[in-house]
């Protein structure tokens, strides 16, 4: 028989390992890591895969006998995955909605302030509300060292990554105090920080609005203005 394999991460498919469609029937076409219930199971594109792929190396080396480097076996899929099913289909967003989808991917930010000497201070941030690929909300202290320097320098850098695809935006910061934007905006685990909840008085909001952008996905390059 015929070896299958996995038409988005190309693992050997079985009939142990099958993903469900819609209607709970096996696919012949996607593994259960890859695709449940009718849908993939991670936004990702074909750079994404392989770079996620390429975490289990080992894995794959000992089922296979292989002894593959992750670039390797990055190379390796590199090669296989534009034949597979998922990956020959062509995505027809544009470069700014790739983005966007990015960045809801992403559980954090890093954010660059610009301290009282000049330099830049970048610090990783967990992310909180966000609009397309270029506005982000953060929680911080009202005393921290980046509201400061954003107290007098709004210019700012955020950038957010994953699985090698990277989006690297300069804009500004404006820290926001207004009581109805701190409840509309408040998360529930802000509160191992804020114990005093939305009403905190060191609670205090960050929204940066990036308005260029350095974007490369899925092995496209660009500089966008947004």
């Amino acid at each position: 028989m015929e070896q299958k394999f996995c038409q988005s991460c190309g693992m050997p498919l079985t009939d142990e390992n099958k993903g469900t469609n819609a209607d709970n029937s096996r696919s012949e076409d996607y593994c259960m890591y890859c695709y449940k219930e009718g849908k993939f199971t991670q936004d990702f594109n074909m750079n994404q895969m392989i770079e996620f792929c390429a975490q289990f190396t080992d894995q794959m080396n000992q089922a296979t006998g292989w002894n593959l480097t992750p670039e390797q076996a990055k190379e390796q899929m590199r090669q296989f995955f534009p034949h597979l099913k998922r990956w020959k289909q062509k995505d027809e967003r544009t470069l700014v909605e790739k983005a966007t989808a990015l960045l809801a991917q992403c559980q954090e930010v890093t954010l660059a302030s610009v301290n009282a000497d000049g330099f830049p201070r970048p610090v990783p941030m967990s992310k909180g509300s966000t609009a397309g690929c270029n506005e982000v909300w953060m929680a911080t202290g009202a005393d921290s060292v980046k509201t400061s320097d954003f107290g007098l320098n709004p210019k700012a850098g955020l950038c957010y990554s994953l699985h090698g695809d990277s989006v690297a935006l300069r804009g500004t910061v404006e820290i926001v105090t207004d009581d109805r934007i701190r409840k509309e905006m408040w998360q529930d685990w802000y509160i191992n920080h804020f114990p005093g909840g939305p009403a905190d008085p060191n609670y205090v909001l960050l929204h940066f609005v990036g308005t260029e952008a350095t974007v490369w996905i899925n092995g496209e390059f660009a500089h966008e203005t947004i």
